[in-house]
């Protein structure tokens, strides 16, 4: 990698961190816990992406690769095989709602979801809550499945019915399900964006577009569009994952399937953002010890 490249990658870096600990520093996250999860990061990518292929992972070249020292590596390694590996999937609401919309026991005509009742005693061939949630997640009762999705906005009561009225399930404001989203979420985003910058062929990267107002908007702008984006994403959504779905008679046997999908996301950046820390340091001034 040539200086030029890599000067423009931690600039690039450094610009799209900014959010990120932000959000570290007012949870507490100090810089010391955010470098030993990078170190993390880094074993994990040279081991992940190592040319060895299937030879023994060789700690001396991890750290000739990464940078970091033999006992670095070895912590790491030795932290991970004492953790042992954390399967990431999807939460189990989510779970119970995509089977909800797309497994025809539970849909009526047109390929509608039914207003299901929470129990049918025992009637297995007639379609309820109870039966969804225990195909579709595991040993978690029922009752709190419920209680979940409707205070999350997802299922509301009708006569005595439940009724899915939401695709998605947005978790509470920092809840565990919450903050491993924002994991997913960034590496889908920064998983295509390197992709494309490394695409060794123009016009064959994953779709990566975006549309901007030229001179921002005020707050009230903001709020109608943020009404507006949330309707015509949803539906967008909804049209390509009955797509995806449609497909998956075409996958074919034996290859591997590999996670394929599309993120939308608004954004609204407050100016301060974009300023240069030269700026912000002649702006704001800088605090000497002894003054």
């Amino acid at each position: 990698m040539n200086d030029t490249v890599k000067a423009n990658l931690l600039e690039a870096i450094r610009f799209m961190m900014r959010p990120l600990v932000r959000l570290l520093i007012n949870q507490g996250v100090t810089h010391a816990e955010f470098s030993e999860a990078l170190k993390d990061v880094y074993v994990d990518s040279a081991i992940r992406h190592s040319e060895q292929g299937s030879g023994k992972v060789n700690k001396s070249q991890i750290a000739i690769k990464t940078g970091l020292t033999r006992k670095e590596v070895r912590n790491v390694v030795d932290r991970v095989l004492a953790q042992g590996e954390v399967r990431k999937r999807a939460s189990r609401p989510e779970r119970v709602l995509t089977g909800w919309h797309q497994d025809p026991f539970f849909q009526g005509p047109y390929g509608l979801p039914l207003d299901l009742p929470y129990d049918t005693k025992g009637e297995e061939k007639v379609p309820s809550f109870h039966q969804l949630v225990k195909q579709y997640s595991g040993d978690m009762s029922a009752k709190a499945m419920l209680e979940e999705l409707l205070r999350g906005g997802s299922v509301i009561e009708v006569d005595g019915l439940y009724r899915v009225v939401r695709r998605d399930f947005e978790p509470t404001r920092l809840s565990r399900r919450l903050i491993e989203r924002l994991g997913e979420v960034g590496h889908y985003v920064f998983h295509t964006a390197a992709a494309n910058i490394e695409k060794e062929q123009q016009g064959r990267g994953h779709f990566d577009r975006y549309v901007f107002a030229d001179d921002g908007c005020t707050d009230n702008v903001i709020e109608k569009f943020d009404e507006f984006v949330k309707v015509k994403g949803q539906l967008f959504l909804e049209d390509l994952d009955r797509w995806i779905s449609s497909k998956d008679g075409e996958n074919r046997k034996g290859e591997t399937r590999k996670e394929m999908g599309v993120y939308i996301c608004q954004y609204a950046i407050d100016p301060i953002e974009r300023e240069d820390l030269v700026n912000l340091l002649a702006n704001k001034g800088l605090e000497v010890e002894g003054q």
